[in-house]
């Protein structure tokens, strides 16, 4: 059999710098059925975590910038050029003692991925799948109609949507040069309690004839090759490679098994920056949140019989962090000679051990309890380095026939975007205290909060900036909340409550009164905990706005269509919507983890894709004595020109509006001394009709006007006229 694949070794991917928006513009979902297996990928774009899922296990060119998406909703996703566990890619296993077919050799320690650099390998054996429960809203706004791309095959009949609550399951299965066959399914959830995590199914079978001695399947993610929705406008960039990272689960006591990385301080500049504070955008923490994956089920031994899959309470075995290829490693001293089994068996955990770690296993020393302030002053660390947090499961004696199970949860969570811009301002304005009532928070140290006892804060930290750290450690509670409520929901069949799905259809259009939203949803009107629907609105593109929420209604508001009428007057700005439909957890319902009974759901935010803004309209009228010029006066250094900018398509704020225009009319712009400005013909050519109409501050040379005084006469072609001064500052 002919098989193809590639020796995979460790090595720190390149750095990424670049932060943005998110937006379905970048088709990688599951390409033509004449393609060969192997080289087919789908996405995970259903949630918080947006990942790309290669069918060989490998990597693969997932980008999902371009254009607008909320920051409010905060997510990261994983580009997925390099190989990483979050869809059970990256995946390496081991054997002693193995014999290599394929070069006809004897090879010590084996260590061998889905995708490798210089071996032939196998092949995908059942071509991925990705089904979704739900699809977008048929949408027009303004007009338009907006079709984004479905990232999955809409099929709400697939079996396991029947049986259980995920709104989304990946499926695919691979062989490896071991002759192990893994079949990878990846689960995921629009409900709002569970959209922040996708769980991560891994059923290993040896298919083949050889037994497997001192097997481990080894998984290593890290965040440093992701994008995040913190936003471009205005941008905002961070050193992603620069994190602490902590695994919890490896003492005695500890009740989940969680390793989880958050923003460090940058050891080479002067200052605090942990959270990466923005000081030109009134100190926003663009890196609040955390990236974590949490084991739920492993093994203890290789069975035949799913009845005889028995969870080991101890798996991982080891655990260890580190740049790849700064792990400490001598050759001539290993009796295996393998950097790559030196890590992945945990003699280097051994060398560099978690104090008090739990008899038996593997746990390497966790960086932010090293008590230095520099993230990279540990054994595997580089200041610019790519840091894996890397977990190995075994080792196994893995005879042909026998079957090994592995299932654990990537997600993102944290204190978000909206609270990490509260925070960021008062951290620049020296104002920031401690969360209140901080010291009721289990587990909190008056200097550290929720990091360890022995953390300790970059040099010069001043008061207001370990307050802004301590703030961020609450972090750690959002990813222990997450990470426990994946467990509760394997735990329960994947049978948690069913969110309800979005609206069915939506029509967005300005008139006279405002902006008229219009919308179906019989599927979520016939659930019997239907309770309503809510409809959020941002104004303008700014990642310094938030959704605001302006309609909410209760389980009485049933009937196709429905509408709502905004009454906002931000004529010609951008304004953006989402319309969720409600549904209420059952006070009683023994899925529903004891945190989320009697509360709210709503349908998926990313299952709402609000790209195209609608421009709230100022219809024409005759009475000239009504025209207005806003803002006026113009100053460049309002707030408000950042916050809510005026004018079509503006997000910049250099432009000034007139608004209550007569259909048609010319405006011409004076100095006080009377020299022409600029000439402007309303409405412009392949405009339409409306009483706005926006000036750009150019003159009739393309200059930016200075400051003063200006004239602006308004004539129409009956020959009615009228004048207005307006005040420009800069």
């Amino acid at each position: 059999m002919e098989v193809f694949r590639r020796r995979m070794l460790f090595r720190a991917p390149g750095i990424l710098f670049l932060c943005a928006f998110f937006i379905t513009v970048l088709d990688t979902d599951l390409l033509a059925q004449t393609q060969a297996p192997e080289l087919q990928t789908t996405t995970i774009r259903l949630g918080r975590l947006w990942l790309g899922m290669p069918a060989n296990g490998g990597n693969m060119n997932f980008n999902p910038i371009g254009g607008f998406f909320p920051n409010d909703y905060g997510i990261a996703a994983d580009r997925a050029q390099y190989a990483q566990a979050f869809t059970g890619a990256g995946i390496q296993l081991t054997a002693t003692h193995w014999f290599n077919p394929f070069t006809d050799s004897m090879e010590s320690a084996a260590v061998y991925a889905f995708v490798s650099d210089s071996m032939p390998v196998g092949r995908v054996t059942v071509p991925i799948t990705n089904y979704l429960r739900y699809q977008y809203p048929q949408m027009n706004v303004g007009g338009s109609t907006v079709v984004p791309a479905l990232f999955g095959t809409y099929n709400p009949s697939y079996v396991g949507f029947q049986n259980h609550t995920y709104d989304e399951v990946a499926d695919v299965v691979d062989s490896t040069i071991f002759g192990v066959e893994v079949e990878r399914k990846v689960y995921a959830w629009s409900q709002n309690y569970n959209d922040n995590y996708v769980i991560t199914d891994l059923l290993f079978t040896n298919v083949g004839k050889d037994t497997l001695d001192s097997m481990y399947v080894n998984m290593q993610e890290t965040g440093a090759n992701f994008y995040y929705s913190n936003g471009n406008n205005p941008a905002g960039t961070f050193d992603q490679t620069m994190s602490w990272q902590h695994y919890y689960g490896g003492r005695p006591g500890d009740s989940l098994k969680v390793f989880y990385e958050y923003s460090a301080d940058n050891p080479q500049l002067a200052g605090d920056d942990m959270g990466a504070p923005q000081v030109s955008q009134g100190g926003r923490l663009i890196n609040p949140n955390m990236l974590f994956y949490t084991i739920l089920h492993a093994s203890a031994a290789p069975y035949t019989d799913s009845t005889q899959d028995v969870n080991d309470s101890l798996q991982p075995k080891v655990t260890y962090m580190g740049v790849a290829n700064a792990i400490p490693f001598t050759q001539a001293n290993d009796a295996y000679g393998s950097r790559n089994f030196y890590a992945i068996r945990g003699a280097y955990s051994d060398a560099f051990p978690m104090p008090e770690e739990i008899p038996g296993t593997h746990h390497g020393v966790n960086n932010d309890e090293m008590g230095v302030n520099n993230y990279s002053s540990f054994p595997g660390g580089q200041v610019h380095g790519v840091s894996y947090r890397s977990a190995s499961f075994g080792p196994y004696t893995f005879y042909p026939g026998q079957k090994l199970h592995i299932v654990y949860a990537s997600g993102f969570a944290g204190i978000g975007y909206e609270l990490g811009q509260e925070i960021g301002e008062k951290w620049l304005d020296g104002t920031l205290q401690d969360p209140p009532d901080a010291s009721q928070i289990p587990g909190w140290n008056t200097n550290t909060g929720l990091f360890p006892s022995n953390f300790q804060f970059p040099n010069g930290a001043t008061a207001v900036d370990k307050a802004k750290d301590r703030w961020l450690s609450l972090g750690i509670d959002s990813v222990m909340q997450t990470a426990w409520r994946a467990k509760w929901n394997y735990e329960h069949n994947y049978d948690i409550p069913q969110a309800p799905p979005p609206p069915q259809s939506v029509n967005i259009s300005a008139n006279p009164t405002g902006v008229t939203i219009t919308w179906s949803d019989p599927a979520a009107e016939a659930m019997g905990n239907f309770a309503g629907y809510r409809i959020m609105r941002r104004v303008s593109g700014f990642d310094t706005l938030f959704f605001e929420q302006i309609y909410n209604s209760d389980s009485t508001d049933v009937g196709t269509p429905h509408t709502y009428i905004d009454s906002i007057r931000y004529y010609g700005a951008q304004v953006y919507y989402y319309i969720q439909s409600k549904a209420r957890i059952g006070v009683n319902d023994p899925n529903a983890d004891p945190t989320t009974r009697g509360k709210m759901m709503y349908s998926g935010r990313a299952l709402y894709p609000g790209l195209n803004p609608i421009q709230p309209t100022n219809f024409p009228q005759n009475d000239l004595s009504k025209i207005r010029i806003v803002p006026n006066p113009y100053n460049i250094k309002d707030p408000l020109l950042t916050a809510a900018p005026f004018g079509l398509g503006s997000q910049t704020g250099n432009e000034i509006v007139f608004y209550n225009l007569p259909p048609v009319c010319t405006i011409k712009i004076y100095t006080e001394n009377g020299d022409l400005v600029q000439t402007i013909y309303h409405p412009q050519a392949g405009r339409p009709q409306s009483g706005t109409e926006p000036w750009d501050l150019q003159t009739r040379t393309q200059q930016t006007i200075y400051s003063g005084v200006y004239i602006a006469v308004f004539q129409t072609p009956g020959g009615a006229v009228s004048y207005q001064k307006f005040l420009i500052v800069r």
